[in-house]
């Protein structure tokens, strides 16, 4: 006799478990173009519960894109926030002398680089911290953390995230583009004409200007350029041309 499948059963057949973390586009490092550059995207994420509604420059923009800079090795990420907009982040090491500084702290020769100066400025945020305050790791997508290797696509179907692959002795700083003449685009209420949207282009310029100017005055303060790379630089990201 053949037992008919319940209801139950028969939903499961069809739930099919993701390879790949929630938002997650990429699998390994991929070239993603930013305005007329090409950079070596780590991640990629889409958060559709960040992404504004309706048509406007942000169609084709991911919503969270980590890399190195290959200037001055360091980590960046530019990160959509719940009213739409992007900030930016670039993340320095304990020998850095702007690690540990409260936003309002940092010399005006360092805020003042990007759009707004200077607004954020945290330890990475590792997975475990998360835990003991929400009960459960806070979903990649979310986070100001580098990740500086990407995961197999079959670890995925395991672990959600991971604490191993963040630079947990990382200090970000960080900016925001929801000021006045930034246009917000989730909050249609308050636009006024002439409002600017700031878009993946423009965040990435400023931070590349930040990650300059925090690697130049690092240099300035030890005297030599070269003196950054043991400590300061970030693995370089894998070939994503296959070529070896």
């Amino acid at each position: 006799m053949t037992k008919r499948p319940t209801k139950r059963t028969e939903g499961a057949r069809g739930v099919v478990k993701s390879s790949l973390p929630a938002g997650l586009i990429n699998a390994v490092p991929i070239a993603y173009p930013v305005g007329e550059v090409s950079i070596t995207a780590q991640q990629l994420y889409r958060n559709p519960d960040r992404r504004p509604s309706g048509d406007g420059p942000w169609n084709h923009e991911a919503d969270k894109v980590a890399w190195v800079d290959e200037e001055t090795g360091l980590g960046c990420i530019m990160l959509r926030q719940e009213d739409g907009t992007i900030s930016g982040y670039v993340g320095v090491g304990i020998d850095h002398p702007m690690f540990g500084f409260e936003a309002d702290a940092i010399p005006v020769a360092i805020a003042k680089v990007v759009h707004g100066g200077v607004t954020y400025s945290k330890a990475c945020e590792v997975n475990r911290f998360a835990r003991k305050a929400w009960g459960k790791p806070r979903e990649e997508r979310y986070t100001v953390c580098h990740v500086t290797r990407v995961r197999l696509v079959q670890q995925y179907r395991t672990v959600q995230t991971t604490e191993d692959e963040f630079h947990e002795d990382l200090w970000w700083l960080g900016f925001d583009t929801n000021h006045a003449g930034d246009l917000v685009p989730n909050d249609r209420a308050n636009r006024r004409n002439g409002d600017t949207y700031r878009d993946q282009s423009y965040v990435y310029e400023n931070c590349i200007a930040l990650a300059r100017q925090l690697t130049a005055m690092l240099a300035a303060g030890q005297g030599s350029s070269e003196s950054t790379a043991p400590s300061l630089r970030l693995l370089p990201p894998p070939d994503v041309t296959g070529d070896g």
